[in-house]
């Protein structure tokens, strides 16, 4: 699985690298460019309230829309759709990540916060889709009600808030506004931090190019296909087809379709399962590096390229005439040996692959490499993550397939080769010597090939440096950057260089910072231009699954009835209490009928359950027990259902009683209906007269 899982990113991986080049691949981009989409999302939506009023949210939001389409109805487009484009990069980044993954052990801080800000990023979008108020914000009201309605914490039923506008509280948009902004700024913002806290010199900026053109494309589409308000929001009525966005609004659906320990089951099952994949499927860790004290001189190296940052100074602590020394943090360690390639004292080892091994496997492999027929010994450094070792290297020869030349040394990453492994390779018989690392945009281990390529090229320390100062070392190293997909390539590229080799004299010095595979490969300007069109698949994406699909949540044919009430139901066994057993009790536990009657009782707290039947014509559409709330079931009865039925006239009938079964019914109400298509009845419990009552419709 895992090996399929990979060649399947591979593949997409090389499908972008064709088209746009790996510089600026947007797969390799992915993370970045959800930061990007955060940026535009509070930039967007700070405007947005400047412009927002709680007391009117429709009005405000279509004022915007309407009358101020030129700047505020572009800003509340660009608002829209990069939340949209958040959630689809961060939803890609995420399964992109697990298909290689890259979700254990040293990242593990990385996955775990990833997840929670896609899923904080999905609550607070349904929060901004409530603000606005309209059809598909009632939908969301409704819904997100009846699932909160399925947890057992709430006393009353929140349903109950959006019976009508009478019963919403004038503050509940406040409210949420003030929790859409403080989740965005403030937790997503901590969630960021997590986020990047374990790497050092984390990517947050995509390339300008790649920026600039989703911006620009964000833009067409928010000028083509502006975001616009549906019908304004009316609880008497049913929200009938209404789009909704399936980025963030997908949850309404499910919980539509499947049965509720199903949904439940899926919804908490599925989140626990993401936070748990990395302890569920561990891979052995390997080793950490030791830093050996005695030699470290303080030059902080090893501190400025390590791409965790598990590496620390600290003051010296021993008698040696430097200031600062190295600290290891072992859980922070990758054991990916970039640092050792980073330390020209010797100071560093991976306890697995020390530097001493790496050389004397060298020396091993170049006595025994065959160099008849006149090809060249050549000595190649690959990373384990770069190719695919099993489809090229001959493992009991540790050469290339069919090319006993070519001797291979194997690393965990091309950022662990130090100046002195090349050097070392050459003095010790190599006639040339190349390296094979990850694609620098994609590095396993984020910077090793990046560190590697600039030491090659002097620019960074420590530097390869010729033998005997003799500049034309400089043509008998080569430097590939490929990913498994490119495995083949090596062996072409490294066939050339082979036959470069045999004529000295006219050995050509490349560039290592732009490796000659490069210049032969298929990466061609002319592709750029079909990077174009694929650029629209996304952003197509983006607006038909946020404007166009709609889902049936309820039938425009049909008439919705709304039952509900409070109701204090009768306290269990109640007696009489003699002027005596008054006496014995406290005040404020001495009970009456009424506050007229000298007549003490004595209850439990205990409330009897309220049994309620309620039919339609004389069909029974309900027939269900409430219970009282409370921990010892002494508070107030709640109930709350929804039923479509059939328009037209109808006889509807309900009992209830608050006593067990068999006992007549204390309550019982019977009226002649005429229910309208794709509008509301709701039927109401008044605790004053002890009587049902109806709004939303008319009566027959």
């Amino acid at each position: 699985m895992g090996h399929r899982s990979q060649r399947v990113v591979y593949t997409i991986d090389g499908l972008g690298d064709r088209i746009f080049t790996p510089k600026y691949n947007p797969f390799y981009w992915l993370g970045t460019l959800c930061f990007f989409f955060m940026v535009l999302i509070f930039i967007t939506g700070i405007y947005l309230f400047l412009f927002y009023r709680t007391s009117n949210p429709y009005e405000s939001l279509q004022y915007l829309s309407a009358n101020q389409w030129y700047l505020g109805g572009i800003i509340r487009s660009l608002h829209r759709y990069a939340s949209d484009g958040l959630i689809l990069f961060l939803s890609i980044h995420l399964i992109r990540e697990f298909l290689l993954g890259r979700y254990r052990q040293w990242r593990l801080f990385s996955w775990i916060s990833g997840n929670a800000l896609l899923l904080f990023s999905i609550f607070i979008g349904i929060m901004g889709y409530f603000l606005v108020w309209d059809g598909r914000a009632q939908i969301v009201a409704l819904k997100t009600a009846q699932l909160l309605d399925d947890i057992p914490i709430f006393i009353e039923p929140p349903p109950r808030t959006f019976l009508s506008i009478a019963t919403m509280s004038k503050m509940l948009f406040f409210v949420i506004l003030l929790g859409h902004m403080a989740l965005s700024f403030i937790f997503i913002t901590i969630l960021i931090l997590i986020h990047v806290s374990r790497n050092a010199r984390a990517a947050v900026k995509p390339p300008k190019l790649i920026a600039f053109t989703v911006l620009i494309l964000l833009l067409a589409l928010s000028l083509i296909f502006p975001a616009i308000n549906s019908e304004p929001a009316d609880l008497a009525k049913l929200p009938v087809n209404v789009p909704i966005d399936w980025f963030y609004l997908f949850i309404f659906p499910l919980s539509s379709i499947l049965p509720k320990g199903v949904f439940w089951f899926m919804l908490v099952g599925g989140t626990l399962l993401l936070f748990l994949t990395p302890f569920l499927n561990r891979s052995k860790k390997l080793p950490v590096i030791e830093i050996i004290s005695d030699r470290c001189v303080g030059c902080e190296q090893c501190n400025k390229d390590c791409p965790y940052e598990a590496i620390r100074m600290i003051s010296r602590q021993d008698s040696r005439p430097y200031l600062l020394q190295s600290k290891l943090s072992p859980d922070r360690c990758a054991s990916c040996g970039i640092c050792v390639a980073s330390c020209d004292s010797k100071a560093i080892n991976l306890p697995y692959r020390t530097m001493e091994q790496i050389k004397n496997e060298v020396k091993e492999l170049l006595s025994l490499s065959k160099s008849d027929n006149g090809k060249q010994k050549i000595l190649g450094f690959i990373c384990e993550k770069s190719v695919k070792l099993d489809e090229i290297i001959d493992t009991e020869s540790r050469s290339l397939r069919n090319m006993p030349n070519i001797s291979v040394v194997t690393l965990t990453c091309a950022g662990m080769i130090h100046h002195s492994m090349i050097e070392h390779a050459l003095k010790s018989g190599a006639d040339g010597v190349f390296i094979c690392g990850c694609q620098i945009e994609e590095c396993y281990y984020r910077e090793g090939a990046k560190w590697t390529q600039e030491r090659l090229a002097g620019k960074r320390a420590p530097v390869f440096l010729p033998l005997e100062g003799n500049k034309s070392n400089y043509s008998r190293v080569r430097a590939y950057w490929l990913s498994p997909r490119r495995t083949k390539n090596l062996i072409n590229e490294v066939s050339l260089f082979n036959d470069e080799l045999k004529q000295t004299s006219n050995l050509k010095t490349y560039s290592l910072i732009e490796p000659e595979l490069m210049t032969r490969s298929i990466y061609k300007k002319a592709f750029a231009f079909s990077a174009i069109p694929l650029l629209l698949i996304p952003l197509f994406l983006i607006f038909f699954l946020s404007t166009k699909p709609t889902f049936p949540f309820y039938s425009k044919d049909k008439s919705l009835i709304k039952f509900t009430f409070k109701h204090s139901g009768t306290q269990l066994d109640c007696k009489e209490l003699t002027v005596k057993d008054t006496e014995t009790k406290l005040k404020h536990m001495r009970k009456t009928n009424s506050p007229f009657s000298s007549i003490r009782m004595d209850c439990k707290r205990k409330r009897l359950p309220s049994y309620v039947e309620l039919e339609l014509d004389n069909n029974n559409l309900l027939s269900s027990t409430y219970h009282p709330t409370g921990l010892r079931k002494d508070g107030s009865t709640f109930a709350y259902e929804e039923i479509q039925v059939e328009p037209g006239t109808h006889k509807i009938r309900i009992r209830m009683r608050d006593s067990e079964e068999g006992k007549p019914f204390d309550y019982i109400f019977e009226k002649k209906l005429e229910l309208q298509a794709g509008h509301t009845l709701i039927i109401e419990f008044d605790k004053e007269t002890k009587t049902f009552f109806l709004t939303g419709q008319k009566e027959g």
